[in-house]
């Protein structure tokens, strides 16, 4: 009877202890408990010497590709699109969310599009990049709501210098800002409700290449007594704080004007075209910081603004989008925007090299999310990541490139450099890397990294001695001592020792190989015409060289290096 009663209590505590778990299981904080699963939000973090997006916890270059304006309005439309895109070894989509689809009607919201474009990209195992065209896409209105578009009064729009009405929303619209800084925080609270689990969204762009097309300023009532009125003393202040910092135009204009501390826009920077488009570049970036700050306080992730720069046949402000954020006037944005991460370039233009140069600062990651595709955006995308420890590449119109040439080229990058990524980021942070983008007008380019000066110089045909391409392109990584791994196309790599010792280098060994699941593979062993640069070796000795270099194909490769050293 004894052994009964005992058994009997044992049992009871048992369903005691179950049930004290099963209740402290209902009642752990959620919160908490979400945190627990889902990791940190996607944010941008400094590390070493750069600035890195960091996702899932590890860093995330953005190997990307930008859909067309309308092409993610239909979900129908992009069914076909989803898997293709995989195939060319893209990790991120960028598309856009319209304010017109998002709120049709005045606070009523319908992400049914965002839902699915969240759930395909799941299904892919991409990620996304979100670009919110709420009051401007391309400096124009086309995608506010109807409700918007309809009502001027509440919702002022710019007026051309010639005394002429446009669709486009004033950026000193005080309803407008609201209504779109509304609209931005629902979508974002939204994505935390949907997304903050599975963190498929890791980016947002607030507009789309903003400014006044056809004016230097908006010359409404509104914009006159405003440009008027007192320079904000925050943006003075800023001044002074990054005065060591500031573009040349900026701050010989400042200066030029004694430096004042109080003043119209014209008694600060003088009666010119500049102080009317730095102006309309604090109207904006005020304007968008609020829209940002509105989102970022429902679902906190990095926020961008993309720049429509300025073209060769651009006269002035307004044939480009005035006051946008065009490199001349990133002090501007940077003081007027603190929400707003990173500042960058759509790029049309053929130097790209000395465009994103402009585009990146100690305080303004790169990322390029719109600009070219095919060879051009492999080498472009390449040159991001390696020379400028960029975050990552777009070209715009990814789905109209699927089964192209075009696609094929940038699919071959973007396989090496899925890759290469755990080395490449490590690098970065460590400033062991490189990179190369040449043509036959800047060929046998030199730089140092490591102990060694690198040369790149387009291939060349052995005999006849014509150029096999007319660019190429490579990321160098320093893996310390005498070893480097190289990836790229269409050039050759040369070494010269830099530091104390002997003065000539060769090749212990190059093998060609691949990185699968971060382990490398060998492939072959490169010798013989593989390695031979040029037979001249007297004028090779002469400059410390052997003949012999890394030498890389039209076919995107990766190569690992091992050198040694003699006199």
């Amino acid at each position: 009877m004894e052994k009964q009663l005992s058994r009997r209590k044992d049992i009871i505590k048992c369903f005691l202890i179950i049930g004290f778990l099963s209740m402290s299981f209902l009642f752990y904080p959620v919160g908490l408990l979400a945190q627990t699963n889902k990791g940190s939000a996607p944010r941008l973090e400094k590390r070493g010497a750069v600035t890195q997006l960091i996702v899932d916890d590890k860093p995330f270059l953005i190997l990307g590709g930008e859909l067309h304006n309308s092409s993610s309005s239909s979900l129908y439309y992009l069914e076909s699109a989803w898997q293709p895109l995989k195939d060319m070894h893209l990790n991120t989509v960028l598309a856009a969310v319209s304010w017109q689809l998002t709120e049709p009607e005045e606070g009523e919201y319908d992400f049914t599009l965002v839902d699915g474009m969240i759930r395909k990209a799941k299904e892919h195992d991409l990620k996304l990049v979100l670009l919110w065209f709420g009051s401007w896409k391309n400096g124009l209105s086309h995608y506010v709501p109807d409700w918007v578009k309809t009502d001027p009064v509440r919702f002022p729009r710019v007026m051309l210098d010639n005394g002429k009405a446009t669709e486009t929303l004033s950026p000193l619209g005080v309803e407008s800002k609201k209504a779109d800084a509304r609209a931005f925080a629902a979508l974002m609270a939204h994505l935390k409700k949907v997304d903050a689990l599975d963190k498929r969204v890791i980016m947002v762009q607030v507009q789309n290449e903003v400014g006044v097309m056809g004016a230097v300023r908006d010359y409404s009532e509104l914009a006159n007594n405003a440009f008027y009125q007192q320079v904000p003393k925050a943006l003075i202040d800023g001044l002074k704080k990054y005065e060591n910092e500031l573009h040349s135009d900026v701050r010989e204009l400042w200066e030029r004007n004694g430096k004042q501390e109080t003043g119209t826009w014209s008694e600060v920077f003088g009666s010119n075209i500049k102080a009317e488009e730095y102006f309309m570049g604090w109207q904006y970036a005020d304007y968008i910081n609020e829209v940002g700050a509105a989102g970022r306080e429902q679902y906190d992730l990095p926020l961008f603004v993309n720049a429509w720069i300025v073209q060769p046949e651009d006269k002035r402000p307004g044939d480009y989008p005035s006051g946008g954020p065009q490199e001349h006037i990133h002090d501007i944005w940077r003081i007027a925007a603190p929400e707003i991460d990173i500042l960058c370039p759509d790029i049309y233009l053929p130097d790209f090299s000395s465009i994103v140069q402009k585009y990146t600062h100690s305080w303004n990651p790169l990322f390029v999310p719109e600009s070219f595709s095919g060879e051009t955006g492999a080498a472009s995308a390449f040159y991001t990541v390696g020379k400028h420890s960029g975050i990552g590449y777009s070209p715009f119109g990814i789905d109209g490139d699927i089964d192209s040439p075009q696609a094929t080229a940038l699919s071959k990058a973007y396989s090496l450099l899925e890759q290469l990524t755990p080395l490449i980021t490590s690098a970065q942070s460590e400033n062991r890397i490189t990179a190369f983008k040449i043509s036959k007008d800047n060929n046998g380019t030199t730089q140092q990294l490591g102990e060694y000066n690198i040369t790149a110089s387009l291939n060349k045909h052995m005999r006849s001695g014509e150029f096999l391409s007319d660019s190429g392109y490579c990321i160098v990584i320093w893996m310390g001592g005498d070893e480097y791994v190289i990836a790229g196309s269409n050039i050759n790599v040369t070494f010269v020792p830099d530091t104390p010792g002997p003065r000539i280098a060769g090749f212990k060994s190059i093998y060609e190989g691949e990185y699968l699941n971060g382990n490398w593979k060998n492939g072959r062993l490169l010798n013989g015409d593989d390695i031979m640069v040029n037979y001249n070796l007297a004028l090779e000795a002469s400059h410390n060289r052997t003949g012999t270099g890394a030498k890389l194909g039209s076919d995107p490769t990766i190569l690992k290096v091992k050198l040694y050293r003699f006199e």
